[in-house]
């Protein structure tokens, strides 16, 4: 039998690498073919550009800032932006891979990798997929700037913005694709979580490419190595705020674990709870920063339960009235404990209120339905599903199709009624997900 569960295991590994050097493969033949096109179209001009540009983008690389899962993040686009604006698609593309092939990032465990220590799959992918989208946005920009004129020199902001979301676009796609091999993970939600994170920082990161530009244009090479300077300040910057991050799930990391410490019957529970709420908001169309928001308050909707006695939590019979009450008082405990953390503030009256019902029979205010705002609602369905659907001291779970229903039932009453056929939705598609 275990030899048989190694041969499985050994047969999984290898499909996966063979998708996963196919896919490189194909990345590899489409920049292939876009160089061969572009080198039959364009000739380099600005010899000076290329090597000055092509030198910062190397350092820009190797101060890369690596996110969790989907990847790293680059102040190297402001001078690929600023190669656009300057000059022509073939110039661009030898920056952009110029940058990629030269760099040599700081990887924690690793130390420096750069193209005589790094995996040739990675360069490779890596290599051609900044020529894609280098090449294909810059494409972009010519295509659009030749046929609606703005009037400005060598700037056209019609033609930037298109460029600059079909950059982001391929980028992304190419970064999910590989990472849903990589995870096992639907490439939609790698593909949505990815774009709408790089958003709002490869705009800012334009902004400096334009001042680049400009620099360039009206200084030379000294120009453009001044503002070297405050692109690389946003680079710091940048590293800043994704520390802050990792800090704050840090955070929420060792309180999940405090939660389960004290409830291990409900291991899991938090999570599944954040993956159900974050389901519903989806579905729901909220936008990300209220999706964000719902998934921390649900990871730590039950922090207040480590305030509880022990002795209540996992008591397997019926609670007698002091007992009930004690347990009652885990969301406004919870709120409590979350509000001496400032970055999570925002939070706190989600899980204050997470136990309040649509007819005001709730605790602990006794909250009707207009005073129960959308956040609470989604993680007041998203809990008590999960509670159906799991095993308790005190029951045994309930199917798919009976916790559904008690959803509807209670719908008007427990439930806040204008989400619960959305979330029913959402419910049913991502159960067999989080439980398989």
């Amino acid at each position: 039998m275990e030899t048989k569960i190694k041969k499985t295991i050994s047969s999984y590994k290898s499909n996966t690498q063979v998708i996963l050097y196919s896919y490189i493969t194909f990345i590899s033949l489409l920049a292939i073919v876009l160089f061969y096109f572009l080198i039959g179209k364009y000739h380099l001009t600005d010899l000076t550009l290329l090597i000055v540009f092509s030198i910062l983008c190397a350092i820009a690389e190797t101060f890369i800032i690596l996110l969790p899962k989907v990847g790293a993040l680059s102040v190297s686009y402001a001078l690929t932006f600023s190669a656009i604006l300057l000059t022509d698609p073939l110039t661009v593309v030898i920056i952009s891979a110029a940058g990629v092939l030269l760099c040599c990032p700081y990887i924690e465990g690793r130390g420096r990798v750069h193209l005589f220590n790094n995996s040739p799959s990675k360069t490779l992918f890596n290599v051609s997929q900044y020529i894609i989208n280098a090449g294909i946005g810059s494409i972009v920009y010519e295509f659009i700037d030749k046929y609606i004129d703005v009037g400005f020199v060598f700037f056209n902001p019609v033609a930037s913005m298109f460029s600059v979301l079909t950059y982001i676009c391929l980028n992304t796609l190419f970064m999910s694709g590989l990472m849903s091999i990589i995870m096992k993970e639907k490439i939609s939600s790698i593909w949505e979580q990815t774009f709408y994170g790089m958003l709002p920082n490869i705009f800012l990161v334009t902004l400096l490419g334009i001042v680049v530009a400009f620099s360039y244009d009206s200084y030379g090479a000294g120009g453009i190595v001044l503002f070297f300077i405050p692109l690389m300040f946003a680079r710091y910057t940048f590293k800043l705020y994704i520390d802050m991050r990792k800090n704050y799930f840090e955070t929420i990391n060792v309180l999940i674990n405090a939660i389960e410490a004290s409830d291990p019957y409900t291991c899991g529970h938090s999570k599944r709870v954040s993956e159900y709420a974050e389901n519903i908001a989806r579905k729901l169309c909220l936008p990300q920063g209220k999706v964000d928001i719902i998934k921390s308050a649900a990871l730590l909707h039950d922090i207040g339960k480590i305030g509880i006695d022990k002795t209540i939590l996992h008591k397997s019979g019926q609670l007698d009235n002091d007992e009930f009450a004690t347990i009652k008082s885990h969301p406004s405990l919870g709120a409590t404990i979350i509000s001496d953390l400032s970055y999570l503030t925002n939070i706190c009256e989600i899980i204050k209120h997470h136990h309040e019902r649509n007819d005001g029979r709730g605790y602990p205010d006794g909250l009707t339905h207009d005073e129960i705002p959308i956040e609470t609602s989604i993680l007041t369905i998203a809990d008590s599903f999960d509670a159906m659907t799991t095993n308790r001291p005190y029951r045994l779970s309930m199917t798919l199709e009976d916790a559904l229903n008690q959803i509807k039932t209670n719908s008007g009453t427990q439930f806040n009624p204008d989400i619960v056929d959305i979330a029913v939705l959402a419910l049913k598609d991502s159960f067999h997900k989080i439980n398989n």
